[in-house]
C-alpha cells in the first residue's frame, strides 16, 4: 500500500526532496505546461518562491517507492499564492485572509492511489490526508486557487466549496479561488477519521501546534497535541471507513520501510 510523508523542505531527506521536485516538474511543467518563474527550460525539478519555510510538503509514495502524489500547505500569515500572485481573484473591497487558522493548499497532484469509496484508483484519495494535516496544525479552513474543472471534481467528491473570490476575473477566467471548512461534516462526507489520517503520516521536523482552545483541540496541553513523529507499527492502520461495507483504505508502514525512507533506499 502507499505511504505518506510530510515536512518542511529543509527537513525532508535529500532523496525525498529530489524525487518530489522531479515529480512536480513532470506533472506541472511537462504535463500541464505551466510557466513557472525561476524554472529554466532545461530544469528537471520544479520549485518556486513559496516552497521555503514555513511551507509544509506532503509526499505520497507507491509501494515500489515511486512518488505518486504531492501537495503543499502554507499558513496565510506569510506569503501565499492567492494574495501575492492572484489578488485579482478577490472581490473588490474584500480583505484576503491572514490567519494561522487559514492555510492555503497548492501543488496538489496524485495518481494511482486507491479510493476506498469506489474500489478504483484516484488522485483525490490523497486529499483527506492533506486537509487532516492542515487541521493538525491548527487550520480550520483551507483555501486555494484551482481550475473550474478541479473545483467540479472536488464537488463530485462530496466537498462543499465556498467561492471566496469573483467567478471570473479578466485574464483569469480559467481559475477560481475557493475555500473548504475543516469541520466534522467535511470529514464525514469524505468518510474518513482525521485523527487516524494524521497518525498515518510520517513527519520530519517540527510542526505547528494548534492554539489552546482551537476547534478540535479545546484547552489541550501542548504535549497532548503533539502528533507522533513516525508511525512504525507492523499492523496496517485503517485510514478511511465507508461505514457500510467497512471498506478500508490502508496505510502500512513497517519498521523496515521507515528505515528505507531515512536511509534513502526508496
Amino acid at each position: 500500500m502507499p505511504y505518506i510523508v510530510a515536512g518542511r523542505l529543509d527537513d525532508l531527506p535529500p532523496h525525498i526532496r529530489r524525487r518530489l521536485g522531479t515529480f512536480r516538474h513532470r506533472v506541472f511543467v511537462q504535463r500541464l505546461h505551466w510557466e513557472i518563474p525561476g524554472v529554466a527550460h532545461d530544469a528537471t525539478s520544479e520549485w518556486d518562491n513559496f516552497d521555503g519555510t514555513p511551507t509544509l510538503h506532503l509526499v505520497a509514495f507507491s509501494p515500489d517507492g515511486e512518488v505518486c502524489g504531492c501537495a503543499r500547505l502554507m499558513p496565510t500569515t506569510g506569503p501565499y499564492l492567492l494574495r501575492d500572485v492572484f489578488p485579482e481573484l478577490a472581490r473588490p473591497g474584500d480583505t484576503l485572509p491572514s490567519s494561522s487558522s487559514t492555510w492555503e493548499m497548492s501543488r496538489f497532484a496524485g495518481s494511482g492511489l486507491p479510493d476506498h469509496r469506489t474500489g478504483s484508483t484516484s488522485g483525490m484519495s490523497l486529499f483527506p490526508f492533506v486537509i487532516s494535516l492542515a487541521l493538525s496544525c491548527g487550520a480550520t479552513r483551507v483555501i486555494g486557487v484551482v481550475s473550474h474543472a478541479v473545483a467540479r471534481l472536488y464537488r463530485r467528491f462530496g466537498l462543499e466549496l465556498h467561492n471566496i473570490g469573483t467567478e471570473a476575473s479578466r485574464g483569469r477566467a480559467d481559475v477560481v479561488a475557493c475555500a473548504i471548512d475543516l469541520d466534522s461534516a467535511t470529514f464525514q462526507k469524505l468518510q474518513c477519521d482525521p485523527d487516524t489520517l494524521q497518525n498515518s503520516i510520517i513527519r520530519f521536523g517540527q510542526f505547528p501546534l494548534p492554539a489552546a482552545g482551537a476547534p478540535g483541540f479545546p484547552d489541550a496541553p501542548e504535549t497532548a497535541r503533539v502528533r507522533p513523529a513516525h508511525v512504525t507499527s507492523e499492523a496496517p492502520v485503517p485510514v478511511c471507513d465507508n461505514g457500510a461495507g467497512r471498506t478500508q483504505g490502508l496505510i502500512q508502514m513497517t519498521a523496515s520501510s521507515h528505515q528505507r525512507i531515512t536511509a534513502g533506499r526508496l
